[in-house]
């Protein structure tokens, strides 16, 4: 792995591990939705000046609809509804314990783009998605 690449997963890493400590703390004081919408606005405010400074809001304009439905539809289910009850897990229940059992979503993507996408299940696919609901039941038993 290269040094860029390792940076940006070790930033990748601190950024996601860090978050869920200050929503907890945040959910203890504010409700769900609420939570959400403050978060997600302020990273709205700060993609669209990204976005602005690094010149790519001209691209808008050239964007299929096709790509813009898809994305908005990602948006929707991931950035809306997947937060939403994230949250509301996340105000329930221990952190150390909800984070783990909500980022078993790679297994999902793996199952549906094994029936969606025709993707290939390779054995080390599958003993990876063997030792990932292993984790989830020893996670959920703790």
């Amino acid at each position: 792995m290269d040094g860029r690449i390792f940076l940006l997963w070790i930033l990748t890493l601190l950024f996601w591990g860090t978050s869920p400590l200050l929503e907890k703390v945040a959910l203890q004081a504010v409700p769900p939705l609420l939570a959400l919408a403050v978060r997600t606005g302020v990273a709205a405010l700060a993609l669209a000046l990204a976005v602005i400074l690094t010149g790519e809001a001209g691209q808008l304009a050239e964007l299929r609809l096709r790509d813009f439905l898809v994305l908005a539809g990602s948006g929707l289910l991931a950035g809306f509804l997947g937060m939403l009850t994230y949250f509301m897990l996340l105000k329930s229940g221990a952190a150390s314990k909800i984070v783990p059992l909500t980022a078993a979503y790679p297994l999902v993507t793996a199952l549906l783009a094994l029936l969606f996408l025709r993707e290939e299940l390779t054995p080390a696919r599958l003993l990876g998605i063997l030792l990932t609901v292993s984790g989830l039941i020893i996670l959920q038993r703790s």
